[in-house]
């Protein structure tokens, strides 16, 4: 244990590093190093109470998309897309209205474009698809003057955290490339297509130039082709530019998904056979994941960090049979991966289809006379079996706690004072009551940092146990908890390792410490170290060994994850594939199953 005098230095440097406030332009691709479950809005009319809400559920980010908005002109704030001459400013104001409301309340905005110039939305084209952006790179050069007048003037906004260039765009569309297939059909169409206007490469190179011109720091997010099909990236190269995600969509199977199949006599069910590229297939969660690994591949081919990778979009009409097991098994993957998400729909105010928080029933006769009527009746939304799918993934926040200072909520401001209580016992019950509030206490990090070297072993458990409730939030105390993993009191051990777990990818410096604690003589805090390990993802490569050597514990609860840390890992872990395969055997049946999904991602294919 090292002394309190270093310790209290350590602590305090930390404690300096954890105050948080607005991304400044050099911390807005930070924002991303860590996972980030998101919303998407696309809604008619925003307003500052959606934000509260999403606040309240504990989204991170939103892709705010404002093509149904009113603007001054035909297309909201380009004016005209057959003609793009500047941004209107009038819905350039609105929009930093908006985006007002979510810095109030702590939640990071992506631009999310539905059309560009020569490319309108086809619900604002009446119904009709808007090809001339891949016709003609006259269309290009519009679309990148408007991103450059765009960026330049929203490059400071502190909500703002990433430029998603345009939404689902289809480049392939009618050149010949049938939507679904094999993916090697993409090479034969790009080899064809490239340099022309259909080259969503080249398009996305000459926007990005553009905003570069005056953005150098704001993230740019890019959608893949054939609406963001996730196996439309094969044939892309690694674009040039440090700060860039690429960015898929998931409805598939979308004879499943698709709001058509709830009126067909006999609709599809999830899991189960399900048609797909003129083909019927058992669709479950092992078939999702064949499905995505061309695109993990492919990601993995070009070095690209899992933390660059984000399923911008994916969702499910809700009374389809088997929505919530398959939004479960999309956000199993997505978490198991460490991929950022946005689930698609929060409170979206055109139509209910993908609203979770109205269950899986109708809205009832009574509603639709009301609307017929000309009336605007209020929806019932409540928790449910289907939308506790999405509110599991979320820590709930005060909703009277805006980001503007997170310690205006009083009760934070209270537990902070008590935290230097004189007497141990109020400095115990402080931080569990802030462990209680969960991400909505993130105002105390620093000072939960400072307890983490309390002369009392409780207050240190504690202190923990609440930055272990804070997810990503507590990576500033990173380093502190570093030290708190070589605590004499393995109870404070413990949950130092669940609060690096809770990090993330940010964890990562702790990776040569928690290599030291999978040896702990607990197997409570070999446990959550080897958790811990399996977030940090592959970053955690070098301890590949040990985590083989845990593959032996006596405890099958230190096996299970042991496994699921070589997976996480992938093919770096590649010697474990010996002793995974032993694991097969092992009696525990959840130590197999991880061993055969660590087994799929490192070798990628599937062994029982």
């Amino acid at each position: 244990m090292v002394g309190r005098t270093t310790r209290r230095l350590v602590l305090a440097v930390t404690a300096l590093l954890a105050l948080v406030g607005p991304l400044t332009a050099a911390e807005k691709i930070s924002f991303w190093d860590t996972q980030r479950k998101g919303a998407n809005c696309f809604n008619v009319a925003p307003s500052e109470a959606w934000f509260a809400a999403a606040h309240a559920l504990g989204v991170d980010w939103v892709r705010l998309a404002y093509a149904k908005w009113k603007g001054q002109g035909r297309d909201f704030l380009m004016g005209d897309a057959d003609h793009f001459q500047g941004v209107a400013q009038q819905d350039f104001a609105r929009l930093v209205e908006v985006l007002d409301w979510a810095q109030k309340y702590d939640i990071r905005v992506v631009i999310a474009p539905l059309g560009l110039p020569g490319n309108r939305w086809i619900q604002n084209n009446d119904n009709r698809r808007d090809l001339r952006l891949w016709n003609d790179k006259i269309y290009w050069q519009q679309s990148a003057a408007f991103w450059r007048e765009l960026a330049a003037s929203l490059k400071d906004h502190p909500a703002v955290c990433a430029y998603n260039i345009l939404n689902e765009p289809t480049p392939e569309m009618e050149t010949g490339l049938v939507e679904h297939g094999d993916v090697s059909r993409y090479e034969a169409w790009y080899r064809k297509h490239r340099g022309t206007s259909h080259d969503l490469p080249a398009f996305y190179a000459t926007v990005i130039a553009a905003i570069r011109q005056v953005d150098p720091q704001t993230p740019i997010m890019l959608d893949a082709g054939w609406f963001a099909q996730p196996s439309a990236f094969v044939y892309w190269p690694r674009v040039r530019d440090d700060k860039v995600l690429y960015a898929f969509h998931m409805y598939e199977p979308y004879a499943f998904t698709n709001h058509q199949n709830f009126r067909r006599e006999e609709p599809y069910v999830y899991p189960g056979e399900i048609p797909y590229a003129e083909k019927k297939v058992d669709w479950n969660k092992r078939q999702m994941e064949r499905y995505l690994s061309p695109f993990f591949k492919w990601a993995e081919s070009r070095e690209i960090p899992i933390n660059r990778l984000v399923c911008g979009e994916f969702g499910c009409y809700r009374r389809n049979p088997g929505a919530a097991a398959y939004l479960a098994d999309v956000i199993g993957i997505l978490n198991e991966r460490g991929l950022h998400w946005a689930f698609y729909s929060f409170r979206e105010d055109g139509w209910d289809g993908y609203d979770y928080e109205l269950g899986t029933e109708g809205l009832g006769a009574a509603y639709w006379q009301a609307r017929e009527a000309g009336q605007n009746p209020p929806l019932v939304r409540r928790d449910n079996p289907l939308f506790d799918v999405i509110k599991s993934q979320f820590s709930p926040r005060a909703t009277a706690s805006p980001a503007a200072d997170a310690t205006e909520n009083p009760e934070v401001r209270r537990l902070i004072e008590a935290l230097s209580s004189d007497e141990w016992l109020e400095r115990e019950k402080a931080a569990q009551a802030l462990a209680d509030m969960g991400r909505a206490g993130k105002a105390a990090v620093p000072h939960l940092v400072e307890r983490l070297a309390d002369e009392e072993w409780r207050v240190r458990k504690a202190a923990a146990a609440a930055l272990s409730r804070m997810g990503p939030a507590a990576a500033p105390a990173v380093p502190a908890l570093i030290e708190a993993l070589r605590d004499d009191e393995w109870q404070v051990r413990r949950p130092a390792a669940e609060a690096l777990a809770a990090v993330g990818r940010a964890a990562e410096p702790a990776v040569p410490q928690l290599i030291e604690a999978l040896r702990d003589e607990e197997w409570q805090v070999r446990k959550p170290a080897a958790a811990a390990l399996a977030a940090i993802g592959r970053a955690a490569e070098p301890a590949v060994p040990h985590l083989i050597e845990a593959l032996s514990d006596e405890e099958w609860h230190v096996r299970k994850p042991a496994a699921e840390a070589l997976g996480a890992i992938g093919a770096a872990a590649r010697d474990a594939l010996p002793t995974l395969r032993q694991c097969l055997n092992d009696p525990e049946e959840q130590v197999q199953r991880a061993a055969a999904d660590a087994i799929e991602k490192i070798a990628g294919r599937r062994e029982n």
